[in-house]
């Protein structure tokens, strides 16, 4: 009976089904890391980890924002859904198009001064090829999350992976064939074969889900053309301080990849150990911290739709309750991982990847997921209570600890001090939300 009970719940079948895909994912993901580290080696992969930030950044600029204020709007309204999710996409994907001729024209700018390495160029151009499938999609999905419904969005990020890994593979054996190199531009190949094949889907899974809806909504007596301009109204409201609290977190990470290897220079190593150094920290280090969290991911899309209605319908209990439930559960799993990643850290470091420093890199920094799993809990919880704009200062504070200790400390202390820089952030962030909710709901 209880069990029939849990699963009836959305929140909790969705949590399950996001969570399979991503671990699956995840899963295919990290392998896929141990096979760029062989053939590029830990110059190109940091490279490669250089460009990253920057579609993040992108990214955060033209639909993250969109795709949860998607989601919050679905929930709230669901007889609007057809239109809140046209809206979305129409914005979205002309704010990408925008950004993508941008980065692609000023592909060697952006390479030699925001990024400081002229290798990067063809990865920045071929990295605008995928911002506008990957805001098409990531706006569907947030549609389907606002409906509770994470089975589209699941297989969605199965073929997105799918797609990345088969692609970059079948290049590699091509090159191979052909006694050439694999380089990190074909890795980003992958990234955009990726995001075309996941917006396919999710267009066709879209398309007939709201065939349906509308005949469950068509006695609607407003106009369509007015329901698109107030949906683009109510996302342009939304969609602007969560736009800029993804875009903060992005243009930090950005900048800290920028600022990193230029810092272990000036602490006195060379230009390609400092990129080398870079590479394993970020590109699998930080990798294996982040791996166990797709379970509190997967969950914190789904809880934001779920607030925001329940803060709705005026359910304070129910809000409570998922405060509570969120810290505990993301306390105790994360202290788990604290635990296993503290005792296997060697291990994983050589096992795996064949690097004594990669392992203590996971050592120093462990003690992140606990507070990696609570703050992205409760800041979903600040968004569906509409305190966007509190959660956009808290980063933004955060962001500046962070990357004034890499400035100040770096140069002095080296790669140490970029570990106690995350940890220094993240333990700011987590009580600054806690605090905020707290003071929200009580509890």
């Amino acid at each position: 009976m209880n069990l029939k009970k849990y699963l009836s719940n959305p929140l909790i079948t969705g949590t399950l089904f996001l969570t399979f895909a991503g671990t699956a994912s995840r899963f295919m993901g990290f392998f896929f890391r141990i096979f760029l580290n062989d053939i590029l080696g830990p110059v190109g992969l940091g490279l490669y980890q250089l460009t990253i930030p920057l579609m993040s950044l992108c990214l955060a600029a033209c639909c993250n924002g969109f795709q949860t204020a998607t989601s919050k709007l679905v929930a709230e309204h669901p007889s609007d859904q057809k239109y809140i999710l046209s809206a979305a996409i129409f914005m979205s994907s002309v704010l990408s198009l925008i950004v993508s001729f941008l980065m692609y024209t000023n592909a060697r700018m952006i390479s030699l001064y925001m990024l400081g390495e002229q290798r990067c160029i063809p990865l920045v151009r071929m990295i605008s090829f995928s911002l506008v499938p990957a805001c098409i999609h990531s706006c569907i999905n947030g549609y389907y999350y606002g409906l509770k419904k994470t089975a589209v969005p699941s297989i969605t990020q199965l073929i997105e992976q799918s797609a990345r890994i088969g692609s970059c593979y079948l290049v590699y054996i091509i090159l191979q064939s052909e006694n050439k190199s694999f380089l990190p531009v074909h890795s980003i190949c992958g990234i955009a074969a990726g995001e075309f094949a996941a917006t396919l889907f999710s267009i066709s899974a879209a398309h007939f889900s709201i065939s349906r809806c509308e005949v469950l909504y068509d006695h609607v007596p407003t106009p369509a053309s007015r329901l698109f301009k107030q949906s683009c109204g109510n996302l342009a409201v939304l969609f602007i301080p969560m736009s800029l609290n993804y875009f903060l977190i992005s243009f930090s990470s950005s900048v800290e990849n920028m600022l990193i290897p230029k810092t272990l220079v000036r602490y006195g190593l060379s230009s390609s150990d400092a990129l080398s150094l870079f590479g394993t920290l970020t590109g699998l280090s930080l990798p294996v911290l982040l791996f166990p969290g797709v379970l509190c991911s997967c969950a914190c899309v789904l809880i934001l739709p779920a607030i925001s209605e329940a803060n709705a319908c005026g359910q304070k209990h129910h809000v409570s309750q998922t405060v509570t439930r969120s810290v505990s559960f993301g306390m105790f799993f994360g202290l788990s991982f604290t635990f296993i990643f503290f005792c296997l850290s060697d291990f994983i470091g050589n096992f795996l990847f064949g690097s004594d420093l990669c392992g203590y890199f996971i050592r120093k920094l462990c003690w992140l997921c606990p507070m990696l799993n609570i703050s992205g809990m409760l800041c979903s919880v600040l968004h569906g209570l509409g305190m966007a704009k509190q959660v956009l200062l808290v980063n933004l504070l955060s962001c500046c600890i962070r990357i004034s200790m890499i400035a100040l400390l770096v140069p002095l202390n080296g790669i140490d001090a970029y570990l106690w820089a995350l940890l220094a952030s993240w333990i700011f962030l987590t009580a600054a939300v806690l605090f905020l909710v707290q003071k929200k709901t009580g509890k």
